[in-house]
């Protein structure tokens, strides 16, 4: 059988010869083992092999996108057949000009790892039963639920401009959520890991650690509504403070459709605020060298003392635009669809410990965990806490129910005083705490 990027090479040729006047291809093989665990037992297990192309044809400035979830030949040259044509019936684009020409690209290694394509499917059983029996150890009638999964791929990636390339990698992950109750009181809690490589993976204790918590979290009570010092830790402070990036996309800032439309180059948050994006680390579960158009990828401050540096671009909203491309195209395996995402991204920590910067509160909330996300257009940002500590001279007191936050996502970047000093890593990224000196909380009176 012909390599990946052969096969993509020739899905382009098949769509130049049916007319396009630029095309690309992605080929994509992978395969994927999932278990799930529901009520502390393993629900099921899934293994699935999946392949396809997805080819992406341009006539006369407009688009056609077309997949097939086969490699054979003669239904790659049908799926480029029909890209082509659905750009014939499609409406130009003004704004489209060109697909990237080729450059010199950076290969980030340990993307794959051998030892984790080695694993089958009872290894990922494994990992959750003994998950479950941590679990237990720590409180024997804890309800856990989650699972874990690994998975190994290819794929080879072609344009009509003349770039062919090919990579491959391997992820594994569990998760586990643990309930643990008392009487008509419950707690509840979670836990993860990911990584590329087995050797950066660490399943043990992922659920004790959960269950643990959980039992945390039982006894929670009231907090009164008021405007006070917030500190939030890696796991509520990472999705804060990378949300401005998502927003960022400039595909969503050319039709106005996010709140950071004219913050390019603007500050947007404090100056304690800086995250260096690093597709270039070593085994980093999002590293690449390239992005899914085969634009060379860079190390560069998207947040820098709290300015937005730039829009993440892909080709075409950086031609529409008339700026660089700054290498954000994103694809989901071998979809012809080319949207924008980041990858690794490290918030630059501190100087005071977690630990200190709450021990400087007299009052405030911790919150443990929290999907602290604005709605993606306006900003205005309004979110359950269900992990969270009262805080109370210094020391967290007790931990809260039935409380919010809110308020709009500048407006709370604006109110960062500290990033913290020690952080949650995983591979490729670096998660801080970060305090903020005066939010809303919405509790119950």
């Amino acid at each position: 059988m012909d390599s990946l990027v052969d096969i993509a090479q020739a899905a382009v040729q098949a769509a130049t010869a049916a007319g396009a006047d630029w095309a690309d291809a992605i080929c994509a093989s992978a395969r994927s083992v999932q278990v799930e665990v529901e009520k502390s037992s393993v629900k099921q297990c899934e293994a699935q092999r999946n392949s396809g192309v997805g080819v992406r044809a341009y006539v006369n400035g407009a688009v056609g996108l077309a997949s097939s979830q086969s490699l054979d030949s003669d239904e790659v040259r049908t799926c480029a057949g029909q890209a082509v044509t659905l750009a014939r019936a499609a409406h130009r684009d003004p704004d489209f000009v060109a697909l990237p020409q080729p450059s010199a690209v950076q290969r980030v290694p340990e993307l794959f790892d051998e030892d984790v394509a080695g694993l089958d499917s009872a290894r990922v059983v494994q990992w959750c039963q003994e998950g479950i029996e941590e679990a237990r150890g720590v409180n024997p009638n804890v309800a856990l639920s989650g699972g874990a999964s690994l998975a190994e791929g290819e794929y080879g990636l072609a344009s009509s401009t003349g770039l062919a390339l090919s990579d491959r990698g391997t992820s594994i992950q569990i998760f586990f959520m643990a309930v643990v109750r008392d009487g008509e009181d419950v707690g509840s809690y979670f836990e993860y890991d990911v990584a590329r490589r087995l050797e950066d993976f660490e399943p043990v204790g992922v659920a004790g650690q959960a269950t643990e918590q959980a039992g945390n979290f039982l006894g929670a009570r009231h907090m009164k509504t008021a405007r006070l010092p917030v500190v939030m830790g890696p796991l509520s402070a990472g999705d804060f403070l990378t949300a401005p990036i998502e927003a960022a996309d400039a595909e969503s800032v050319q039709r106005e459709r996010t709140y950071m439309v004219g913050k390019a180059g603007e500050q947007i948050g404090s100056e304690a605020i800086t995250i260096i994006e690093d597709p270039f680390v070593p085994a980093g579960v999002s590293s690449q060298g390239w992005d899914a158009e085969g634009v060379p990828k860079q190390r560069r401050a998207l947040i820098d003392a709290g300015v937005l540096t730039t829009y993440l671009h892909n080709s075409y909203t950086a031609n529409k635009a008339g700026v660089d491309n700054t290498a954000h195209a994103a694809r989901g395996g071998y979809s012809p669809s080319v949207g924008i995402s980041a990858s690794n991204l490290l918030i630059e920590p501190g100087q005071l410990t977690e630990a200190e910067l709450i021990s400087e509160i007299d009052e405030g909330l911790y919150i443990n965990a929290a999907q602290v996300q604005p709605d993606s257009a306006s900003g205005d940002l309004s979110v359950t806490v269900d992990f969270g500590f009262k805080i109370e001279r210094g020391q967290l007191a007790y931990p809260v129910k039935n409380t919010m936050i809110g308020g709009h996502i500048l407006e709370l970047l604006a109110q960062v005083d500290a990033v913290s000093s020690d952080y949650r890593e995983e591979p490729g990224s670096i998660i801080p705490s970060v305090r903020l000196s005066a939010v809303q909380i919405i509790g119950a009176e």
